[in-house]
């Protein structure tokens, strides 16, 4: 591919993160496109202080108003023209997924097609493919709701398992949910992760797999390998998660014709890469990653280019015939994620291969050549203070929220208020599968007709917690069909005026920071009940004792209420 061929081509990307964005950014600006970002988080991430981003936009978070972004994409798209749109971050594929045709007629979108992105995107069927091309998949149990949970407890018997949620992000009626995968050592955290998420989707749970993390990366045009390289992760987080430094490796030929078979049982169009587990030579799959991925720069610096071939390649532009390779040992290090591994690694400080001195000596080698940074580059300076954004802005948050914690305790007066059967009342708290759903369920079984609950966090449509959903079964109150629900749903119900109650000072400055003219209509639960008791604090993750105690108190208020 010529250097100049994406001259004047103007390309979108949709969402934005610390490294895949930035990587992907500076290639485009490089090969001479015109790069803009739409931002799906208002705090600024490195690449949009790019020096070759020309433009950001935000709308608004897609978590909580899916259907308005696409809204105001679309507009964009209409108002603007842009050769191509490339998504960067799961959830922005799940953006651009959800609306692929109309997307797709005003611009060409970097990814594969619906059906593709489907299949390798559902970390089940992702496992199911790679046997097919010979990769090691682990057993494990695939649950959906109504299944029964008793093999995937039996797993848990022999060792910790991970419950792994099939999709790592679904937009499902108008709300963006983001899933994590859990590592489960008790059989009450698998049973709390099964029955937050199986309402939602389907779970895969397995066993550790053993071995360093690898990636296989690879470009694929209608099912041909147009470029791939590979890369071993040199520090990563024990549990998973990204690696902070790693290290571009030769393709070996089982490797190279594994990327091929995949690409040709997809008929692959875009970017992938495959996450897997080298354990003495057998290569365990972990997922397939239908996006840029975190450590692209490993292979930019190495020689291959993905980003740019992957819009050339999207643009129907003139590709490469052989294919793009490179066995060059480059090392790419994170520097501020990686004094996270290093401080993690701090026994071996004063060993003789210290983690603390290489780290030191990073800039140092940057400097002549003998490693590269992710962020820190001497011609695009603005990203490296800018990466510094997300945590700032998480201190001052934390900041606001104690300082509003601290004086909403301070201005409390315990006063009973006795509620109005037909009043809206809405209980509100963190997550709506504990303290404010068992509230919902017991007072409307009390004849408070007009209840509803919800929680604060950004998460929609998650079951009961198991606590709770047997603390109301003694009760006679079927909870299995209870769904959490975030306070942004709620809108309607607020405009006629519902009174919130909260359980916290913790859930009574969260709505204040977003909400300071709701403030007049907030009640402490503990203002439900005659006596003084103070904050209900949420039980999740303590033991059955607590959950019992916590919903007592709540059945206890109630009493009050209708004595």
């Amino acid at each position: 591919m010529s250097d100049n061929n994406l001259s004047g081509k103007r390309v979108l990307l949709l969402g934005s993160n610390e490294r895949a964005a930035l990587s992907t950014c500076r290639s485009l600006g490089r090969k001479g496109a015109v790069v803009e970002i739409l931002a799906l988080d208002p705090v600024r991430q490195p690449a949009e202080l790019s020096r070759y981003c020309r433009r950001r936009f935000y709308f608004g978070s897609p978590v909580t108003d899916s259907a308005g972004v696409l809204d105001r994409l679309s507009d964009l798209l209409d108002k603007n023209r842009y050769d191509a749109i490339f998504p960067i971050t799961d959830m922005a594929c799940e953006l651009v997924y959800a609306d692929y045709a109309a997307l797709a007629s005003r611009a060409a979108i970097v990814g594969p097609d619906p059906e593709a992105f489907g299949r390798a995107a559902d970390k089940s069927q992702a496992s199911d493919l790679a046997r097919q091309v010979g990769l090691y998949a682990p057993d494990g149990v695939l649950l959906t709701f109504g299944d029964d949970p008793a093999p995937a407890f039996a797993l848990l018997e022999e060792a910790p398992v991970f419950a792994k949620p099939v999709r790592s992000c679904l937009l499902t009626d108008g709300f963006a949910n983001s899933f994590e995968v859990k590592k489960c050592t008790t059989r009450a955290q698998l049973e709390r992760k099964l029955a937050e998420d199986l309402p939602r989707l389907a779970v895969l749970v397995q066993q550790p797999v053993q071995g360093h993390g690898v990636g296989v990366n690879f470009l694929a045009d209608n099912g041909r390998l147009v470029a791939v390289s590979m890369n071993r992760r040199l520090h990563e987080p024990p549990d998973g998660g990204g690696s902070s430094f790693r290290c571009n490796m030769p393709v070996s030929e089982p490797v190279l014709q594994a990327a091929r078979d995949i690409a040709a049982s997809l008929n692959w169009s875009g970017l992938m890469m495959v996450e897997l587990k080298d354990n003495a030579g057998q290569l365990a799959i972990m997922e397939m990653n239908c996006r840029p991925w975190g450590s692209i720069e490993t292979a930019i610096r190495a020689g291959v280019d993905f980003p740019a071939l992957a819009v050339a390649q999207a643009l129907g532009l003139s590709l490469p015939e052989t294919l793009v390779r490179s066995d060059r040992p480059v090392r790419v290090r994170n520097l501020k994620n990686d004094l996270r591994w290093v401080i993690g690694q701090r026994r071996r400080w004063l060993s003789r291969s210290s983690p603390l001195i290489d780290w030191l000596g990073a800039l140092p080698r940057a400097a002549i050549g003998r490693e590269h940074l992710d962020i820190e580059q001497r011609d695009d300076l603005l990203p490296a203070l800018c990466q510094f954004n997300p945590v700032l802005h998480r201190l001052r948050r934390r900041g606001m929220l104690a300082l509003r914690i601290t004086t909403a305790r301070l201005g409390h007066r315990h006063r009973f208020r006795r509620l109005d059967r037909q009043e809206p009342i809405l209980f509100l708290c963190q997550g709506n599968i504990n303290r404010s759903a068992v509230a919902e369920i017991l007072f409307r079984q009390a004849g408070f007709s007009n209840v509803r609950s919800a929680g604060v966090l950004p998460l929609q449509g998650r079951g009961i917690s198991p606590a709770a959903a047997r603390f109301l079964k003694d009760r006679g109150c079927d909870a299995t069909q209870h769904r959490s629900r975030n306070l942004h749903g709620y809108e309607d119900f607020l405009s006629e005026g519902a009174l919130i109650v909260v359980f916290d000072f913790r859930t009574k400055a969260d709505v204040l920071m977003t909400r300071p003219d709701l403030r007049s209509r907030i009640v402490l639960f503990d203002d439900l009940g005659k006596e003084k008791s103070g904050e209900l604090r949420d039980p999740h993750g303590a033991t059955e004792a607590a959950y019992s105690d916590c919903f007592g108190h709540i059945a206890a208020t109630l009493q009050d209420q209708i004595g």
